[in-house]
């Protein structure tokens, strides 16, 4: 009914809402959308609304919306982040911006939408408490960790820790819901042990009567079902409360099956268990079987399940998970009779022995368990995020065992709060201080050399070789008596080779990356040295950060070896600032190379992209007229424009040109040049002879304006295929007509990023081939 937006109108009923920074996200359900103009209502389950203002509508409300509807965007460069596919996962299927907004109170009762408004009054009270007893980066981390609220979190803190391979941490899942669970359970059975106790107290000097044996019956049952009955409430009331998600609703379904088996005589099975929660999220959400976090959060399950009894063998003896506890058990046993022995004083040496075997048990027992789900859930780790954190399991194994003291001085103090700000203060203090130490452990784990693992993404065939290959290993292991653990993590080595190998075009690779209204060029030659001219935007925000990092990551690419500013405008170097100031962990920059103009157009901008590169350390050199890179392999980057101290009409005119050749093919880059810049530039590729008599692809100038690329300059140039880059609807109008009829007129054929996404182009030397990244 519409292309890529709509105007329309919306009616639904407030199910979340969200504040974010410049605006809300409101999640309407049971909606009913009318295109401007249609008599037609489409029903939807779910639709996103963004707003520009922070605006709280109660949960069941019944919004009247007028505004923009879009369908979610597909993403236009490989590695970026796919919206669509991240909805969808959601049952979000289009997504609107509200221009006005009535609020039409609530219909009626409704026990989901009640229970739903209650939960979410208790979260923002809870937030509440967070915010004014907490300083804002440990507020953040909380809020994201109890209440799945990430808008508050801190980005250099969600960044550090998924650097550092505990940003599970930062979303409820199992190990969350089982500590306050098995709180909750503790604390009532307790609570009904303590009530058994007094009654047995008051009545021991009585006579029995039936009246107090049918007593003692209630009081024996309740201690058996009302531990696990008040655990359930409680779970069904925290998921509610923190919303629905992938790992949430997993471990909610699998502990409340937990505390149901015994309480109707059944045995609990975790496989089971994790099929049965897969079934009821996949009825409510097909399409979420495709998502990470469906497949991080069921291989994480599936690792401590079936690999980690596996592994466990050739530390114990015995595939027995409990085997390990047990033990633990039984040396703190012996060191607690120890003391109590009639040797007032026990031996110094005995009692440091129990204690270093629990410690080292203990510690065994979490780096089994880290490795066990890290050897399950790399493949998806670098399918979606092109990167590991290396020392990731070491860090585990310090912050999990601090992980229930975080939840539940945290929950305590949120609890506390809502009576005593006092109480809440001291109790939070607690967890602030455990997230001191989380910090301080990450921020020195990340200056540790090649912390961060960019492998880009692997190939279907990768993932199936390490599958067979871990397969392979684990049967062995299971079927072999006092296995030698040397073989297995050397087979397991291979298997993680496989996985982390990254191929590479053998020829030369030429992308120029979608940025919206902007440049990004991606280089690769044939001996694998990376260059990246330009990367900017005036249209995408942060496109550094959210379009040419990923790109590289995806690529494997962990250096950039050259990067060549054309000029300082910012939809050209906007995303160059990002990856010079990315923290360690991040992609390397080794050169940064600028034009030298005249003293006279070098603004603010040129000088500030120079000091930013000085700072983080990276090399800065001019780029001139003449001056050439080669690698000495048949390939070569000559500079065509600017002469050093050459006086421009502007920064567009000035801009870095740059002839790109390898073998029989030949690529012209030439920024934003225009005017004088561009009349030099063409009296240079008429005069110079050993320039390409035709370049095979050129990069047209200032995103198809049609103050660039003259008949002259193209005739000269006589390109095969004319790349423009340039944003989809920008306010420019590019590409202008008048310049797409000159390239017509000149023989070449031309494609648009904003188009066909990101096109890239790859030469053998003797030709070139070019792909386009559409749009679905």
């Amino acid at each position: 009914m519409f292309n890529d937006k709509a105007e329309a109108g919306i009616t639904g009923r407030v199910y979340n809402y969200e504040e974010r920074e410049g605006g809300s996200s409101i999640y309407l359900k049971d909606a009913y959308v009318q295109l401007k103009g249609s008599e037609v209502f489409c029903s939807l389950p779910y639709i996103l609304i963004y707003t520009k203002e922070q605006s709280r509508f109660s949960t069941g409300s019944q919004l009247k919306i007028y505004g923009i509807i879009y369908k979610p965007e597909t993403p236009s460069n490989p590695g970026q982040f796919n919206q669509k596919e991240y909805l969808r996962e959601k049952n979000i299927y289009y997504t609107a911006t509200a221009k006005s907004i009535t609020d039409m109170g609530n219909p009626g009762n409704n026990i989901s939408y009640s229970f739903r408004g209650f939960t979410m009054g208790i979260k923002e009270k809870l937030a509440e408490v967070y915010k004014n007893a907490l300083p804002e980066k440990e507020c953040g981390i909380v809020s994201a960790m109890l209440l799945g609220d990430k808008t508050l979190a801190d980005l250099d803190m969600k960044n550090l820790y998924k650097q550092s391979g505990i940003g599970h941490l930062l979303a409820i899942s199992g190990l969350h819901i089982s500590i306050l669970g098995i709180a909750v359970y503790k604390l009532v059975k307790w609570s009904v042990a303590l009530l058994c106790s007094i009654f047995s107290y008051i009545y021991k000097n009585k006579a029995v009567t039936l009246k107090y044996l049918k007593i003692l019956s209630v009081l024996a049952g309740a201690s058996r079902i009302m531990p696990a009955f008040a655990a359930m409430i409680f779970i069904l009331f925290y998921g509610n409360m923190t919303g629905p998600g992938i790992s949430t609703d997993r471990a909610v379904s699998m502990m409340l099956l937990m505390l149901l088996a015994p309480v109707i005589y059944k045995s609990y099975d975790m496989l089971s268990a994790l099929g049965a929660s897969a079934v009821i999220i996949l009825f409510q959400k097909p399409f979420a079987v495709f998502s990470c976090s469906f497949l991080l959060s069921y291989g994480a399950v599936l690792g401590i399940v079936l690999v980690y009894p596996v592994l466990n063998k050739i530390y114990t003896g015995s595939p027995d998970s409990n085997n390990s506890y047990n033990r633990r058990k039984k040396y703190m046993y012996s060191f607690g009779k120890l003391l109590k022995s009639k040797n007032k004083n026990p031996s110094l040496m005995m009692s440091l022995k129990y204690i270093f075997y629990f410690i080292l048990e203990k510690t065994a027992d979490l780096f089994l368990t880290s490795l066990s789900i890290q050897i399950v859930t790399l493949p998806v780790i670098l399918y979606f995020y092109y990167e590991f954190p290396i020392y990731g399991i070491f860090i585990n194994i310090i912050i999990l065992p601090l992980m229930p003291l975080v939840v539940i001085t945290s929950a305590a103090g949120g609890v506390a709060g809502l009576f005593s700000m006092p109480l809440a203060g001291f109790l939070l203090g607690s967890t602030k201080f455990l997230l001191d130490i989380y910090e301080t452990v990450c921020r020195l784990a990340a200056k540790l050399p090649c912390n961060i693992v960019i492998a880009g993404k692997p190939g279907i065939w990768q993932i199936a070789v390490y599958l067979f290959i871990v397969v392979f290993a684990l049967y062995i292991i299971h079927n072999t008596d006092n296995c030698n653990p040397v073989l297995p993590f050397a087979i397991y080595t291979v298997a993680f080779c496989v996985i982390i190998y990254t191929r590479r075009y053998n020829g030369v690779n030429i992308t120029f990356l979608d940025t919206g209204q902007g440049d990004a060029i991606f280089i690769q030659d044939n001996k694998g040295t990376v260059y990246l001219v330009d990367g900017g935007s005036s249209s995408v925000e942060k496109a550094g950060t959210y379009r040419i990092i990923p790109f590289l990551k995806y690529n494997g690419i962990k250096k950039i070896d050259y990067i060549i500013i054309t000029h300082p405008d910012e939809d050209h170097i906007s995303g160059i600032r990002e990856i010079l100031e990315q923290p360690g962990g991040g992609i390397k920059a080794e050169t940064l190379l600028v034009p030298d103009p005249a003293s006279a157009c070098k603004d603010t901008a040129y000088y500030n992209i120079i000091k930013t590169a000085m700072e983080n350390n990276v090399k800065t050199a001019y780029i001139g007229a003449g001056d050439i890179i080669s690698n000495n392999a048949g390939f070569s980057i000559k500079c065509l424009h600017p002469q050093h101290g050459f006086n421009a009409g502007s920064a567009n005119a000035y801009s870095a040109v740059l002839s790109v050749s390898y073998g029989n093919t030949s690529f012209l880059l030439t920024g934003d040049i225009e005017g004088n810049g561009e009349d030099a530039l063409s009296d240079r590729l008429y005069t110079d002879k050993t320039l390409p008599g035709y370049y095979n692809v050129l990069k047209v100038a200032h995103h198809g304006s049609k103050n660039s690329s003259k008949e002259k300059f193209l005739e000269r140039a006589a390109p095969d295929i004319s790349v423009i880059s340039c944003g989809k609807n920008n306010l420019y109008g590019h590409p202008h007509k008048e310049l797409i009829k000159r390239l017509e007129n000149c023989g070449s054929k031309w494609v648009s990023t904003s188009e066909a996404g990101a096109v890239t182009v790859l030469s053998n030397g003797e030709k070139t081939t070019i792909k386009t990244y559409k749009r679905n």
